[in-house]
């Protein structure tokens, strides 16, 4: 009887561990670099992109700086990760949250209407971040996936 209840109680003790590693969210700071050859831009221009990204949940900034259509540009945006909106540099919002430990981004225009729908997630190793994502344009929906590598 007693090593049924050792059992039991180590049983117990596995889940709740589980349970606690399967809650915990990925860090994604770090300095990220676009890797073409893995990447489907479903015809974005960009040539080049780096990210470097400050993340202590729930507060999520990143800097990105490329080459699109041969124009170079620089992009910071900041929001949180719990769901609530906060406004990016285009007049719209930026709305993050988690599923599970993939971070899952909606963006919006000025009017509310939703044009990127997009989930980030970090490889098991911390080498790599995949991010899907839909953008809706006038020209209909662009579906993009993109492996970014660590620096």
């Amino acid at each position: 009887m007693r090593s049924l209840q050792k059992l039991f109680v180590l049983a117990a003790l596995a889940l709740g561990a589980g349970a606690l590693s399967a809650q915990s969210k990925p860090d994604f700071t770090g300095t990220w670099k676009l890797n073409m050859e893995k990447s489907d831009l479903g015809g974005a221009p960009i040539t080049a992109l780096v990210v470097t990204v400050g993340h202590k949940d729930p507060s999520f900034t990143f800097t990105a700086k490329g080459t699109a259509g041969g124009e170079d540009f620089e992009e910071t945006e900041s929001f949180t990760t719990d769901g609530k909106s906060s406004p990016d540099s285009h007049g719209g919002t930026i709305a993050a949250h988690w599923d599970g430990k993939a971070l899952v981004l909606i963006g919006t225009t000025p009017e509310g209407t939703e044009v990127e729908n997009a989930r980030m997630a970090l490889s098991p190793d911390g080498k790599n971040i995949t991010r899907d994502a839909v953008q809706k344009t006038d020209e209909g929906e662009q579906k993009r996936h993109e492996v970014y590598d660590k620096q």
